[in-house]
C-alpha cells in the first residue's frame, strides 16, 4: 500500500512545488525530505531508512527543486507483490480486505471461450449498424407525402423495431399521429398513443392536439364523440395542462361530432382558465352550430353578435360558415328563438308572441317590380296592402326596401315579418339577414372579400327564381371572380328540381363561355333532364366524347327519369349500359329497379287488357330479363373509409420516376449553411441575393405541368398542382 501511496504523491510533486507558497514549502519540508529519501532506497531497507534523520544528500536534492520543472511524472521502481505472503493469513481477519492465494475455492474461475461468451459474441456480431432517428423520420415523411401511410407505419413497426431493433423517439410517433389526425384515422392514432405510453415516451400537447383532430375528422362521429369525451376526462383526471391550441381541437371534435352543448361549455372553460378567445375559437363554434340541424341558425346569430361585441373582425371564412348555417339549420322552438332575438337587441317582439302561426300571403309581394328585392321573398310577411298601409301611416316616408328585416344592423329589426313559425326554408332565413344583397353589404363593411365559395353557398340560399339567379350572376361578375364548375353544377341542379329542363341545359353555354369543361357531376345533373330514350343516348355520346365514364350515380339519375315515364325501352338501354361498362350497382339503384319490376308484375296480373299487345310484350320481356340480369350484375362493395390507409403500395419503376420528378423534387433543395442560423435579416437577404447570383439554377422554381399523362400508373394519388386549367 505504501508503494501506491508513494506513486500517487510523487506523480503530483512537481505541480505542488511550483504552485505552493514559501510558507507551505517550509511546513512540508520535513515530510517531503523523508518521502524523497525513501523513494531512493530499495524496498528491503525502506523500514530502516525511514526512521533515520534526513541526510545532507536529501537536503541538496530538495533545495534544487528546479530539477522537477520539466518532469511530468516521476518514475519509481515497482515493488513486487507476492501472493504467497498473504496465503497464510486467516480468511476472517477484519484488518485485511480480501486475500490472494494460488488456490482459492471461493473465487469462480472464468475460463476464456465459454458458451456464454460465444453466444454474446454472436449476438453482438449480428447487431446492424442502424441509422440515426432523423433518417427514419425523413423516410416516414417521404412516404406520407406520397400518401402511403401503411408503408410509413411499417418503417416504425417493422424496420425500426424488428429488423434494426432501434428504440423510436417521441418525434417518430408525433409524425404518424399528426397524419392520422389529418386523415381521421382515429383508431390507429389511439393505438400509437398507447404504444408511446407503454414505451415511457413523453406525451406532449401536440400529440393530444393530433388525437383530437383525428376524432374530429373521423368518418364515424359517434365513435369520435365517445373517444373525445374519454380523452378529455382522462386529461382532467391526470391534471394535464391544456393550452389554447388543444382547446380549439377539442371544440372542433365536439362540434363535428354533433355535441353543441359541450362545445360551448369548453369555451366557458377557456374563459375560466383566462385563455384568449380569438376568431379561430368562433370559427369552431360556427362549426358546432352547423352540426345542429334543428336550431343551429339561432346559435349562429348569437355567436356572430358575440364576435361583434368582442370587436372581432369576421373574415370570409366565418361568413361562409354562417351561410352554411343559413342553408342547413333552422331556428328551433319558438320560445327559445324569441329569447335569442331579445338578446341580440331586436325590438317589438311582443307582436310575434301573439302570432305563432301565420298563413302565407296570397296577394303577392309589393316589391315584385324591383329585380334586386324580388330575389328576397319570405313566408310569414305582411301582404301588399298591409305593408302599404304601414308605410302610409308612418311619419317618415319609407319604401318597401326600408321595411325589409335586417338582423345584421346595429339595431336589428324584423321589418315586415309577423310570424317566425313559417321560416323553414333557406331563402326565408337569408331574408332575415337582408337577403343576398344585405349579406354582401355586411361583408364589405368588415372588408371581407367574398370568394366563389361564398357565392356558391348564396346560390343555394336564394329563392328558387330565375330573377334571383341572374342577379347573383351579375354580382359574381361585378366582384371579378373566376367561376368554377361547382357553381354551375349547383345552378343546373336548382333548375332541374324546378323542372326547368331547357334553362338547365342553357347553363352549358355559360360553362363554355367561362372556358371550363363539364365534369362528371355536370353530366349527372343533366341526366335528370333526359325524359326520352333519344335524350339519354345523346348525353351518353357526349359523355363518351369528353372522355368520361359513367358511374352508378349517373345511371341512377337516368333510371329515376325512366321509371317516372314508364319507358321500358329506356330502362333496357340503362341495363345494357351497365353490362357494357361493367358498373357495379348499389342499393339505391336496386331499390328503384325492384320497385318498377314489382309494378310490372302487378300490371300483368291485374289489368293486362288496358295495354296494347306491343306494350304487353315489352313488359313481359322485361319481367323475364330483369331477374337474370340482377343475378349476373356485380354488386358495389361498401369499402371501409380507412381502407386506403391500410393498403400497401408496390412501387414500380414508373412510379419511382414520377414521384422523384413531381413529389420528391417539387421544391429545389436550397442550402443556407453559409448564411448562418443567427444572422441578421438584412445580412441574410444580402447573402441570399449573392448566392442566387452565383447559382441561379438552384433557386429557380420548377415549371408547372399542364398535363395528367404522367399520372398513369399511380391511380391512388392525385395532385391538384397538375390539374389542367
Amino acid at each position: 500500500m505504501s508503494h501506491y501511496l508513494r506513486c500517487g504523491l510523487q506523480s503530483r510533486l512537481p505541480k505542488f512545488l511550483f504552485e505552493a507558497g514559501s510558507i507551505e514549502l517550509q511546513r512540508s519540508f520535513l515530510p517531503l525530505s523523508r518521502l524523497l529519501a525513501t523513494s531512493r532506497v530499495s524496498p528491503q531497507n525502506a523500514k530502516s531508512e525511514n526512521t533515520s534523520a534526513p541526510s545532507k544528500q536529501n537536503d541538496e536534492i530538495l533545495s534544487d527543486y528546479t530539477l522537477f520543472h520539466d518532469e511530468i511524472k516521476i518514475a519509481l521502481p515497482k515493488s513486487a507483490v507476492v501472493a504467497e505472503e498473504y496465503s497464510n493469513l486467516p480468511l476472517d481477519d477484519p484488518d485485511n480486505f480480501g486475500t490472494l492465494s494460488k488456490s482459492n475455492d471461493g473465487v469462480l474461475s472464468l475460463q476464456e471461450g465459454s458458451e456464454d461468451d460465444e453466444k454474446e459474441d454472436m449476438f453482438t456480431s449480428e447487431l446492424p449498424n442502424y441509422y440515426p432517428q432523423k433518417t427514419y423520420a425523413d423516410q416516414i415523411k417521404k412516404l406520407l407525402r406520397q400518401r402511403r401511410f401503411a408503408d410509413a407505419l411499417d418503417v416504425l413497426q417493422v424496420t425500426m423495431l424488428k429488423e434494426h431493433r432501434v428504440k423510436p423517439e417521441y418525434y417518430i410517433y408525433s409524425i404518424l399521429i399528426a397524419y392520422c389526425g389529418t386523415t381521421g384515422y382515429s383508431k390507429m392514432a389511439f393505438q400509437l398513443y398507447n404504444d408511446m405510453k407503454k414505451r415511457g415516451l413523453p406525451v406532449k400537447s401536440s400529440v393530444y392536439t393530433s388525437l383530437f383532430n383525428s376524432y374530429a375528422n373521423s368518418p364515424y362521429p359517434s365513435d369520435g364523440l365517445k373517444r373525445t369525451r374519454h380523452l378529455f376526462s382522462l386529461m382532467n383526471e391526470k391534471g394535464i395542462h391544456i393550452n389554447q391550441i388543444t382547446c380549439h381541437a377539442i371544440i372542433k371534435a365536439f362540434a363535428r361530432c354533433g355535441s353543441v352543448e359541450e362545445s360551448f361549455k369548453l369555451v366557458d372553460y377557456m374563459m375560466d382558465k383566462k385563455m384568449r378567445i380569438t376568431k379561430e375559437t368562433m370559427s369552431f363554434l360556427f362549426q358546432a352550430c352547423v352540426s345542429d340541424k334543428t336550431a343551429g341558425f339561432r346559435h349562429a346569430l348569437l355567436v356572430y353578435k358575440k364576435m361583434i361585441q368582442y370587436r372581432m373582425t369576421p373574415d370570409v371564412f366565418q361568413f361562409n360558415l354562417l351561410l352554411r348555417c343559413v342553408r342547413d339549420c333552422g331556428l328551433g322552438d319558438f320560445d327559445s328563438t324569441i329569447d335569442a332575438l331579445r338578446r341580440i337587441g331586436v325590438e317589438n317582439i311582443d307582436e310575434l308572441d301573439k302570432a305563432k302561426s301565420y298563413d302565407p300571403p296570397s296577394e303577392g309581394y309589393p316589391w315584385e317590380e324591383d329585380a334586386e328585392i324580388c330575389a328576397m321573398t319570405v313566408a310569414g310577411t305582411k301582404t301588399g296592402s298591409e305593408l302599404l298601409n304601414d308605410s302610409a301611416d308612418s311619419s317618415v316616408n319609407s319604401s318597401p326596401r326600408e321595411l325589409l328585416p335586417d338582423l345584421f344592423a346595429r339595431k336589428p329589426t324584423l321589418g315586415c315579418v309577423v310570424s317566425l313559425m313559417q321560416i323553414e326554408k333557406p331563402e326565408d332565413r337569408l331574408f332575415l339577414l337582408g337577403g343576398a344583397g344585405g349579406f354582401l353589404r355586411e361583408m364589405s363593411s368588415h372588408e371581407a372579400k367574398p370568394d366563389i365559395k361564398t357565392f356558391s353557398l348564396l346560390l343555394e340560399c336564394i329563392p328558387q327564381t330565375l330573377v334571383a339567379e341572374e342577379t347573383l350572376l351579375k354580382s359574381v361578375t361585378k366582384e371579378g371572380l373566376k367561376v368554377d364548375v361547382l357553381f354551375f353544377n349547383t345552378l343546373i341542379k336548382r333548375r332541374v328540381y324546378r323542372a326547368q329542363y331547357s334553362e338547365a341545359k342553357d347553363v352549358l353555354s355559360l360553362i363554355a363561355s367561362h372556358g371550363l369543361q363539364p365534369d362528371l357531376m355536370t353530366y349527372t345533373n343533366l341526366a335528370m333532364t333526359c325524359r326520352k330514350t333519344l335524350d339519354a343516348y345523346e348525353l351518353l355520346k357526349a359523355m363518351d366524347a369528353s372522355g368520361l365514364r359513367p358511374n352508378i350515380e349517373f345511371i341512377t339519375a337516368m333510371l329515376g327519369c325512366a321509371v317516372v315515364t314508364y319507358n321500358i325501352r329506356y330502362i333496357n338501354l340503362i341495363l345494357d349500359v351497365i353490362d357494357y361498362e361493367e358498373i357495379p350497382v348499389n342499393t339505391p339503384f336496386l331499390k328503384k329497379a325492384d320497385s318498377f319490376y314489382q309494378k310490372c308484375l302487378r300490371v300483368l296480373e291485374a289489368r293486362p287488357e288496358k295495354f296494347t299487345p306491343a306494350a304487353l310484350d315489352s313488359i313481359k320481356n322485361f319481367c323475364k330479363k330483369y331477374p337474370e340480369w340482377k343475378a349476373s350484375v356485380p354488386l358495389e362493395e361498401k369499402e371501409n373509409p380507412w381502407q386506403y390507409l391500410r393498403d400497401r403500395h408496390q412501387e414500380s419503376e414508373t412510379d419511382k420516376e414520377f414521384l422523384g420528378e413531381h413529389v420528391e423534387n417539387h421544391s429545389p433543395v436550397r442550402a443556407f449553411t453559409r448564411l448562418g442560423p443567427n444572422t441578421a435579416p438584412k445580412v441574410r437577404l444580402a447573402k441570399k441575393k449573392k448566392l442566387k447570383e452565383e447559382n441561379p439554377e438552384a433557386y429557380r422554381k420548377p415549371p408547372r405541368r399542364e398535363t395528367l399523362e404522367a399520372l398513369e400508373g399511380i391511380p391512388h394519388v392525385t395532385y391538384q398542382a397538375l390539374q389542367p386549367k
